[in-house]
């Protein structure tokens, strides 16, 4: 090698800093211990396409109306909401579980479609024996209220229905609570702490309910 070229690259080297010497050796160890490239990134170079609060409202809208074992659940938020009341899904947290699916936790929220006076005594009406709502002076949400809460005063006298009569005290109390002062259009938490497990399908998403350990009922009669 030319004298003067070994000297410059000589002179060039020794200004180098040490510690980008080091970086420079360390850097090979570094990345095989860290793995810091973007393809071994746990997230690796791809994005999770997480779906929207919509579709994840219309895969649990499907699994409403297809599940037979919701027609009760259904007649009831019809019975509670009116004709026009309609559920709608708070989704709080969504997870990816791989593979394209995913768990949402979500709350049920009621929209009212009529006062929640009307509700409340269609609620009651079912709730009375027919040769009982006869006896009453009207058809009046007063007059079914006031049966209620004595016929729930009158079990819990009894040592054997005690803890019968004051679950429907509680619940006269929640539902008044709840709806005696709704109007059309107002949104009434009905449960909240819900989970599903969504998985993909031709047609979109697919909703499988969870049993979460966190669910509350809330105003529906228990």
């Amino acid at each position: 090698m030319n004298f003067l070229i070994y000297r410059d690259i000589h002179n060039i080297v020794t200004k180098i800093p040490q510690s980008l010497m080091k970086i420079a050796f360390f850097a090979p160890l570094i990345i095989a211990l860290t793995a810091c490239t973007p393809e071994s990134h746990p997230f690796g170079s791809q994005s999770i396409s997480y779906p929207g609060d919509e579709q994840i409202s219309s895969a649990l809208e499907a699994q409403l109306v297809n599940d037979p074992h919701s027609a009760a659940a259904r007649e009831l938020i019809q019975s509670l909401g009116g004709d026009k009341g309609k559920l709608r899904y708070t989704i709080h947290r969504v997870i990816s579980r791989g593979g394209g699916s995913f768990e949402a936790h979500y709350d049920a929220v009621l929209v009212m479609g009529q006062p929640g006076e009307q509700s409340l005594q269609a609620l009651y009406a079912r709730m009375i024996p027919d040769d009982e709502k006869a006896k009453l002076p009207d058809a009046s949400l007063a007059a079914y209220s006031g049966w209620l809460n004595k016929h729930a005063e009158t079990l819990k006298k009894n040592s054997a229905q005690q803890a019968q009569g004051q679950a429907l005290s509680d619940t006269l109390a929640s539902l008044t609570k709840c709806y005696g002062e709704a109007k059309p259009g107002s949104e009434v938490v009905v449960m909240n702490g819900l989970g599903a497990l969504l998985l993909p399908e031709r047609r979109g998403l697919y909703a499988e309910k969870l049993a979460m350990p966190n669910t509350e009922i809330r105003c529906l009669p228990a």
